[in-house]
């Protein structure tokens, strides 16, 4: 199935594409200020407003199903965004050391007329983060453009002692979700 993703993210096009997709992709610029309180709430207002703006575009593809995703850390009852420069990645790295946070994914899939919305959370339990593992990791420059200064399925996996949850939704699309809706209208 031939499937628009409207984002620029590698992860999230790596994860369609093995899981059988032909992609397409058409990021879009949208507002993301958040004007939500609950984490679950922002991510699938935030993919929303993706969808919007990609269907108000002049690529948008009335043919193709099409997917928004957004994706922001929450601890401790507020969110943790990407880092500006080296010292803020290690203080976000270092605030998460021996804890646990949660990761939430929005969605919006619009398919056959049809606006899909939600999202999925999982919680992520880092071990102790030695200060050897976070100046190697830091020197990686892997943290750039990561929402609390890591990814999944890289460097930082060392950090990670436990998922309690789906890893797809870390990496930022909760595709068991997006899977389940596809499956069902397509029977």
């Amino acid at each position: 199935m031939t499937i628009v993703l409207a984002s620029k993210s590698p992860a999230r096009l790596r994860l369609l594409e093995e899981n059988g997709f032909d992609v397409i992709t058409c990021p879009t610029d949208c507002d993301e200020h958040i004007t939500k309180a609950l984490p679950g709430d922002v991510v699938r207002d935030l993919a929303s407003r993706k969808m919007a703006s990609y269907r108000a575009s002049s690529q948008y593809r009335e043919d193709l199903p099409a997917l928004a995703c957004d994706t922001l850390l929450w601890f401790e009852n507020s969110f943790i965004g990407k880092a500006a420069s080296e010292e803020e990645a290690r203080a976000q790295l270092m605030r998460l050391s021996g804890r646990t946070h949660q990761v939430y994914s929005g969605y919006s899939l619009f398919m056959d007329g049809h606006l899909y919305e939600g999202y999925d959370h999982t919680d992520v339990t880092f071990s102790d983060i030695s200060n050897k593992m976070l100046d190697s990791y830091i020197e990686s420059m892997e943290w750039k453009g990561a929402a609390g200064s890591y990814r999944i399925g890289g460097k930082a996996d060392e950090f990670i002692s436990n998922v309690k949850g789906y890893v797809s939704t870390v990496v930022g699309l909760p595709l068991e979700r997006i899977s389940d809706i596809i499956k069902a209208l397509r029977v």
